[in-house]
């Protein structure tokens, strides 16, 4: 009996792992909330639906990458390149967007607060975006 206990919970410990939901790594950057992968290329990642709340991405090459429906509140996404990427229905509350590009990005339907920073003479309105208050 006390050499089938630990081989027990070694098998349960291994199950469980194998059962868990991996953190999807993209060149080095875990996409997960508070990841801090500055300067890393993530064009043409799909990250539909994830969570990158308060991540730092600070001149991240997200070209062409597919946000939709991604959380990026608080998110440091300035000197970012988001060009041609699908942001649509995505969260950004108090995200920081300074100096992003933000050239063809599809930003129908995203949400953002009062908090949120944008690029000097963006617009959301015009963006299709909607201001969420509170």
């Amino acid at each position: 009996m006390k050499k089938v206990l630990p081989l027990v919970v070694l098998v349960t410990s291994v199950l469980i792992s194998a059962c868990s939901e991996e953190t999807k790594t993209i060149n080095g950057c875990e996409i997960i909330p508070k990841t801090r992968c500055s300067n890393v290329n993530l064009s043409n990642a799909e990250l539909t639906d994830v969570d990158l709340s308060n991540a730092t991405l600070y001149q991240a090459d997200l070209t062409g990458a597919n946000l939709n429906s991604a959380t990026l509140n608080y998110a440091d996404l300035q000197e970012a390149d988001l060009s041609q990427a699908n942001m649509q229905k995505t969260r950004l509350y108090g995200a920081d967007l300074r100096e992003a590009n933000l050239e063809g990005t599809d930003l129908t339907g995203a949400k953002y607060n009062k908090f949120t920073q944008f690029p000097e003479a963006f617009d959301p309105n015009t963006a299709g975006m909607e201001l969420i208050e509170g």
